[in-house]
């Protein structure tokens, strides 16, 4: 069954989750149009604090919760039995835009399993941040 972008998004935000990187964001969810791609609600928003103090929202996702690896410690291990998911990366660069023009996010926090292999992963997240900055001038990017 093909997975909608919405059901990636769902998925992927939430597996996100186990990376301690932002504070809880205890805001408001938005919905647009009862709750399409443009809504906010359950859809990986995080908050984070730049060293002056000023709070930003972040769109939260990892690339895939696949993962060749078996970590004991990693819920995304190969051995877990967590419904699995993969964005290409055109549907990370589309989701991250749509976000920032909707005012939804000022940056992206991107994370990802490891998909065939260390190198090839890290060349799809460079790739994502790449095509991000160079193509469409967008500079809120955590890897």
């Amino acid at each position: 069954m093909a997975r909608t972008l919405q059901d990636k998004l769902a998925i992927l935000s939430d597996a996100a989750k186990y990376d301690a990187s932002c504070a809880s964001s205890g805001g408001e969810r938005r919905d647009a149009r009862k709750g399409g791609i443009g809504s906010s609600g359950g859809s990986g928003i995080c908050h984070a604090y730049t060293p002056d103090g000023r709070c930003i929202s972040l769109l939260k996702i990892l690339m895939t919760n696949f993962c060749i690896f078996d970590c004991a410690y990693c819920i995304n291990r190969v051995s877990s039995s967590v419904e699995r998911a993969r964005f290409s990366v055109e549907e990370v660069v589309t989701l991250t835009l749509e976000f920032y023009r909707r005012n939804y996010i000022e940056g992206l926090f991107l994370s990802s399993g490891i998909i065939r292999s260390p190198d090839q992963t890290m060349a799809d997240m460079a790739r994502i941040a790449r095509t991000l900055r160079q193509d469409h001038g967008f500079r809120a990017i955590s890897t």
